[in-house]
């Protein structure tokens, strides 16, 4: 793009790669992307570093300037390889003429306690909805209107079992549109994914129930809609829009509260808890359902408790056949 290097500015640079990613990452995968590398800029131009002159002694010097400000060692270690991608890319299309971060080593960051929810907290959780919209069991609801109480009821509870079930991240759950169930195959078609790539998944009897009963209330909400106006999403907002993530996980938080969890609980524990169940039947199957390309990504997600490790010990019982072996040999002999 740029014969002169040394004149290209950060802002020109960062623009052009900004345009690569939205033409080739998903709408998360540029936003992280983006937020990485915009206090990266502000830090450099601040401290009148040049995009062209930008090297390893400089990134060390954000890093710790972020570090001595309270940044997570997770988030440093993002900043980190968003900065060496950055201008690998930037070096592939000719907008520098070498990376002067080719050779540094991006220190690994602590691997956080992943927060494994319990069987009673997830029936917690799904109970802590129908509470919530229970003027018997929250008398404050009482004052909103009865088909607003379903409307927010049904939904958020054909969304929570359904993250369950298919082990989706709320933004495909929330991607979906009607096409995408097909309710006599008990299927469910996932286009918007982290890795680009749609997926189909199977639905559970559970799932297809409230599904049934989300799109029954769904269909007549939206019967007197205007050509055009139902854009078919299939979890919509009270005003037949899509419904916005920001707002379902202020929702699942009310909910948490409700119910008395921890806070430690998250969407992405729901995603959490069950691909550590499916894993322990067939980890392939698992990758599959996840939509992860490399079956370690999967492993990330497993936590084998010591009651299931001991139940495939003892049915595999390896001590066992020796010595159920050596018995009959032992009996055999004694009968010649």
């Amino acid at each position: 793009m740029a014969s002169d290097f040394t004149t290209l500015t950060w802002h020109e640079a960062f623009r052009e790669f900004l345009l690569h990613l939205e033409a080739t990452r998903a709408a998360e995968t540029r936003r992280f992307y983006r937020t990485q590398l915009t206090g990266l800029i502000r830090w450099a131009e601040e401290n009148q570093v040049p995009f062209s002159g930008f090297g390893k002694r400089h990134l060390d010097r954000y890093l710790v300037a972020r570090a001595q400000g309270g940044t997570s060692p997770t988030t440093l270690h993002h900043d980190a390889v968003c900065a060496k991608a950055f201008f690998r890319w930037c070096q592939k299309n000719d907008l520098v003429e070498r990376s002067l971060l080719a050779e540094y080593e991006v220190r690994k960051a602590p691997t956080p306690a992943r927060y494994m929810p319990t069987d009673d907290e997830i029936k917690a959780l799904l109970a802590a909805v129908a509470d919530y919209w229970n003027p018997a069991a929250n008398p404050p609801v009482r004052y909103i209107h009865p088909a607003k109480r379903i409307f927010h009821r049904d939904r958020n509870t054909a969304i929570l079992i359904g993250l369950l079930d298919s082990a989706c991240r709320i933004g495909e759950m929330l991607s979906l549109r009607v096409d995408d169930y097909r309710e006599k195959e008990r299927q469910i078609v996932i286009r918007e994914s982290k890795g680009r790539e749609s997926r189909t998944l199977p639905v559970s009897a559970e799932w297809s129930e409230s599904l049934r009963v989300w799109q029954r209330l769904r269909a007549k909400i939206m019967a007197d809609a205007k050509p055009g106006q139902d854009e078919g999403w299939l979890f919509i907002s009270e005003y037949g829009g899509q419904l916005d993530k920001g707002r379902f996980l202020k929702a699942v938080k009310t909910y948490l509260e409700k119910g008395g969890l921890t806070n430690r609980i998250t969407l992405h524990s729901l995603r959490r808890y069950s691909l550590n169940r499916l894993a322990k039947v067939n980890l392939l199957a698992t990758q599959q359902i996840a939509g992860h390309k490399e079956t370690r990504t999967t492993l990330m997600y497993t936590k084998l408790d010591p009651d299931f490790v001991r139940g495939v010990h003892d049915s595999v019982g390896v001590v066992r056949g020796i010595l159920t072996n050596k018995r009959a040999a032992q009996a055999r002999r004694r009968l010649v």
